[in-house]
């Protein structure tokens, strides 16, 4: 039956399969079909899961079977937007489309009801909007009666278009229109977004994960003898049914999702009859990579004879989409066999070379990664980290799990020769693949040579040091452990930790050292260490720092400052003290490597940066209104037009100083950066200015929007009301939009106060650019936490 107008769904079943197809329609549909076609979803998924298909039917006429606890229905809103977050296998799919069941019978009730939809994130090629309000003229005016939305696995295209998707909702719900749309998004844990958007997927209780292995024919009563990390994946829906399975064969319970899918798979493959266990596993390997590589679906004609498709359709992790179209019934099946494809044959060189085609391939990354051994991994790992460590750095962290419990094994038995050679080996291709940046990772320890790694694995403990090394030598090696921190400086650890790992995973190794430079950039950006020689955005800003310092100037004082003075100030400081501990902005003070204060000194004998009477001035726009009673914040000292005019002005240095600071220390991350993989687009904002003089704090507002252009630029405009900071923002004219990197970061409008009042607004912008870039790929361990950046 066709189902879904537009874009609506095929759905057939017979023996072991159940097909759920695209087609292209223009017939309006029933509720009795959106119904089915929900039905046939969870049936699927069951199945896939190894559950019966005359099981799996009853389990989807059993309609609290999978709903959402009562808590989380109460607390979800009528309207709005709502993100169900959950790992994947945790149930969340299953939710949703048990939500958009309640809402299919809203409508039976009452006519008016908001319009029932229910669309795959992957398979959404534009704006969720339009495809939402597409599907819903199937039933009826959306725009009359609203729409009640679900987006299933928003992670899925990836977590920079998965943002987008989030970002277009959440903008369309905040309108007239859309204020009566509810919009209903499950997506796994990654995704940036605020905390009241958020509604975590609970896990099982575990009487409810036993009660559901017993309906299986497992024994739910022997989960209790488990270890508590077999417990806790239990505990979510997709490993309870695998758990029953084994259970019923005695076969042992695996601890760790990865393991679980592992049997999941097994069981499947040896259960088919059409073809060798060995070949199958090949077919849904190469299945798995035709899929990755075309958004979710592949062309049956490509995947083989009608025997192969049938071989595939007979292991029940994979349906037919149509007549033509093969699909992995779970995600997770996709992203597993892509991940041993990758494991059996290394990353394609087309994969490597193309962004786009590792976005595509990204979670299969993580799978290969998390279930890899150690050669097999480091033989994927290493061509990626000579083309995208970006990539890498995102695939490792999402690989291996970080909140570990210490816990019962079995657990590898590495001799600690072994442990600390894996950890070296992985920090020196992680700050090689980064440098120059990942040379300055120890830089705050007072080191930028090389290290020596020392550790030891006890159970899954681990206890790790880094060490100074001068040449060959390491002298705290000599040292016992327990006496190192009371050494000197010069020969105590750097850096240390100590705690439990994941090592049931070979890749653990890769996961520490990201953390050991993740912490190290985290630091490095929050101090802003890296020197520009080449920048006059960032020298400008630099210089008049140092002159506000050395010559012992407040924070905020615009009066120009004579360059020579500045100039024997710091001659005086540089070479009698070797360093420039001076009085800077907010008490804090202005430091700088020796490098950067030598290239200072040569830039202020230059004469280059003052003018005609020998006077360095403040890089922008400075006050324009006098003190007074009228004068309560600093924003008040400013007129609207000279506001602008240094927003536009700090903005634009802004950009030139993150274009720098990416283009100078992290060159091999640029088709990643959200921002740097966004250019050429054009930077604009719109800046609202409330009335002066109020006693109540009314800062200025500004709203920043990127949109594609094939040439940079930076605009700020006035507006003269708050209302038109809510306004859309034009959409950019079809045929202009140059090509946009997976990474880039989406255009959607975000508000902030403009952060531009101090002395070094420009580079402090650049770096919190830089910085949410970075953490984006976990390449930091936290956020910037001393600016609203004002970009999505």
């Amino acid at each position: 039956m066709a189902i879904g107008g537009s874009a609506g769904i095929a759905v057939s079943g017979h023996g072991n399969t159940v097909c759920v197809g695209q087609l292209w329609s223009d017939e309006r549909v029933t509720l009795d079909d959106l119904a089915a076609a929900g039905r046939a979803r969870m049936v699927q998924r069951w199945h896939a899961a190894g559950v019966p298909l005359a099981v799996a039917a009853e389990f989807a006429d059993s309609s609290q079977l999978g709903a959402l606890p009562t808590a989380v229905v109460a607390s979800l809103p009528e309207t709005g937007v709502v993100v169900l977050e959950g790992g994947f296998g945790a149930g969340k799919s299953l939710a949703a489309e048990r939500q958009h069941q309640q809402d299919i019978a809203a409508v039976r009730a009452d006519a008016q009801a908001p319009i029932p939809v229910h669309l795959v994130a992957q398979h959404i090629p534009g704006n969720v909007i339009d495809a939402a309000t597409r599907a819903a003229r199937a039933l009826g005016d959306p725009s009359a009666r609203g729409v009640a939305l679900v987006v299933d696995g928003l992670d899925e295209p990836g977590p920079i278009r998965g943002k987008e998707l989030l970002d277009q909702a959440l903008s369309w719900a905040a309108s007239a229109t859309g204020g009566r749309w509810r919009i209903l998004v499950t997506a796994r844990p990654g995704l940036e977004m605020d905390a009241e958007v958020r509604k975590v997927m609970p896990e099982l209780a575990e009487e409810e994960a036993a009660a559901l292995m017993d309906r299986l024919g497992g024994s739910g009563l022997a989960v209790r003898s488990q270890s508590s990390m077999v417990r806790s994946v239990l505990r979510r829906p997709l490993f309870a049914i695998i758990g029953a399975q084994l259970q019923r064969d005695h076969e042992r319970l695996p601890n760790s999702p990865v393991a679980f899918l592992d049997a999941l798979v097994t069981r499947a493959l040896r259960d088919v009859e059409s073809v060798q266990e060995e070949r199958a596993e090949h077919l849904l390997q190469r299945l798995a990579s035709a899929c990755v590589s075309t958004g979710g679906v592949a062309a049956a004609a490509d995947v083989g004879s009608s025997s192969v498709v049938r071989a595939l359709l007979d292991t029940r992790l994979v349906v037919r989409l149509g007549d033509r179209h093969l699909a992995f019934a779970l995600p997770v099946l996709e992203q597993y066999f892509a991940g041993q494809a990758l494991l059996a044959g290394g990353v394609l060189a087309e994969v490597v070379q193309s962004v786009e085609l590792l976005d595509r391939w990204r979670y299969g990354l993580a799978m290969a990664i998390a279930s890899g051994g150690w050669d097999s991994v480091g033989t994927v790992l290493d061509p990626l980290l000579r083309a995208q460590p970006g990539i890498a750095a995102w695939a490792v962290y999402e690989a291996i799990p970080r909140d570990v419990s210490e816990g019962e094994g079995p657990w590898p038995d590495l001799p600690a020769s072994v442990v600390s050679r894996r950890l070296q080996t992985t920090l020196e291709a992680w700050q090689r693949t980064l440098s120059p940046a990942g040379d300055r990772i120890f830089l705050y320890a007072g080191w930028t040579g090389p290290v020596t790694v020392d550790a030891r694995l006890e159970g899954n403990r681990l206890g790790l040091h880094i060490l100074r090394r001068d040449g060959d030598h390491t002298p705290g090696l000599a040292i016992p452990v327990a006496h190192r921190w009371s050494e000197p400086r010069g020969i105590r650890p750097m850096t240390a930790s100590f705690g439990p790992i994941a090592a049931d995973h070979a890749a653990w190794p890769w996961q520490q050292t990201l953390g050991v430079l993740a912490s190290g950039l985290h630091t490095l950006c929050e101090r802003r260490v890296f020197d520009l020689a080449g920048c006059d955005a960032y020298t400008k800003e630099r210089l008049w720092l140092a002159g506000q310092g050395l010559l012992g100037r407040t924070s905020r004082r615009f009066t120009p400052l004579r360059a020579d003075e500045v100039h024997q100030a710091l001659r005086q400081h540089l070479y009698s003290k070797g360093s420039l501990p001076v009085r800077s902005s907010y008490g804090r003070q202005f430091t700088a490597w020796r490098a950067e204060l030598l290239r200072i000194d040569k830039e202020l004998a230059s004469g280059r940066w003052a003018d005609a009477n020998g006077m360095l001035h403040h890089p922008y726009a400075v006050p324009d209104q006098g003190h007074g009673p009228h004068v309560r914040w600093v924003w008040d000292t400013y007129s609207a037009q000279q506001l602008r005019l240094r927003t536009e002005q700090v903005l634009t240095a802004a950009v030139e100083i993150y274009t720098a600071l990416v283009d100078t220390w992290f060159p091999h991350l640029k088709q990643v950066l959200g921002l740097a993989s966004a250019a050429p687009f054009a930077l604009g904002a719109d800046l609202y200015c409330p009335p002066g003089g109020n006693d109540s704090y009314e800062p200025p507002l500004m709203r920043l929007s990127l949109r594609p252009s094939p040439r940079g630029s930076v605009t700020v405009r006035l507006v003269p009301s708050e209302d038109d900071l809510y306004a859309p923002v034009p959409p950019v004219p079809p045929g202009n939009e140059p090509a946009r990197s997976p990474w880039a970061r989406p255009s959607t409008p975000v508000l902030s106060e403009p952060e531009v009042f101090g002395d070094a607004p420009a580079i402090n912008y650049a770096y919190a650019w830089l910085h949410e870039d970075l953490h984006r790929l976990h390449l930091t361990d936290s956020g910037p936490r001393s600016l609203r950046t004002g970009l999505p």
